[in-house]
């Protein structure tokens, strides 16, 4: 004859949250949006423990789009402003993880500078 066993009701355990800063969807999304304000620098992103590469390769690429716009806005706008951009760094570091789209931001950038220094030319030395 066999037995069955009979054993005592048990209630469940809550399980512990889980403690691993930078894994939320939010902090991915915070940085894409705004990696200016999340990271000190293009590196940090680089560096980013909990991050994947595809992650990285997405959010230097939404920097790097947005370092372009501003530097063609202000060569466009005043073509004698200094923009303090941090393009140089982004693409450096993209391309790490995305050289061909690194080369292609870095092709804008040569063009949108070469264009800005014709503009000053034109317009002679100024006083």
């Amino acid at each position: 004859m066999d037995t069955i066993e009979i054993k005592p009701e048990s209630k469940p355990v809550p399980a512990a949250p889980v403690k691993s800063p930078g894994v939320s969807e939010r902090s991915f999304v915070d940085a894409l949006v705004d990696p200016v304000n999340i990271f000190a620098s293009p590196r940090e992103v680089v560096e980013h423990p909990w991050f994947s590469d595809e992650e990285k390769r997405t959010i230097l690429l939404s920097w790097a789009r947005d370092e372009l716009v501003m530097e063609q806005v202000a060569s466009r706008i005043m073509p004698d402003l200094q923009v303090k951009s941090r393009i140089d760094a982004v693409i450096e570091a993209l391309a790490n993880f995305d050289p061909s789209a690194a080369g292609e931001y870095l092709s804008a950038v040569q063009a949108i500078r070469s264009d800005k220094s014709r503009k000053r030319c034109r317009r002679g030395p100024s006083h």
